[in-house]
């Protein structure tokens, strides 16, 4: 919060006040391949960030993904917003059943095929949540800096 000798906020609401300066998302109903037309939605919103950081926020939103064809029947969206201090991914499913998805995901055993998507979730995104909306849910991963290095 501002101090007295603060300069006033300025106005430009879309990168001061939290507003997304690139907004995009994708349907994934019928879609024949929904992690790879995930994967291609995250490559083109973030060009001009690091590598390491790009390939983060994909790794997260096709797991998120996955997770939603998998457990939760099939994925409905995936919205990407872009901020000046980073990116938040939401993935939206038609399982409202917010008490599957682990506050605390375990690592999965050496030798297991699965189980290690939300325990990545949680090392790589700087937060994460689920929320019921009504018609399903919605998983949040934010990631902070980066992705708003250049609106």
């Amino acid at each position: 919060m501002p101090g007295p000798s603060s300069p006033p906020l300025p106005l430009d609401l879309h990168s001061e006040c939290g507003l997304p300066f690139t907004h995009d998302s994708i349907d994934l109903r019928g879609c024949e391949a929904p992690q790879r037309a995930t994967r291609q939605l995250v490559r083109d919103a973030l060009p001009e960030v690091p590598p390491d950081y790009r390939d983060d926020v994909v790794l997260v939103a096709d797991e998120l993904v996955g997770n939603a064809l998998e457990h939760g029947g099939h994925a409905v969206s995936v919205s990407l917003g872009r901020y000046v201090w980073g990116a938040v991914v939401v993935v939206r499913d038609s399982c409202g059943d917010i008490a599957a998805v682990p506050r605390e995901p375990a690592l999965a055993a050496d030798d297991a095929v699965n189980g290690r998507g939300l325990f990545l979730v949680n090392k790589l995104a700087s937060a994460w949540h689920v929320q019921s909306d009504g018609a399903g849910k919605r998983v949040v991963a934010v990631f902070l800096d980066g992705a708003g290095d250049t609106p």
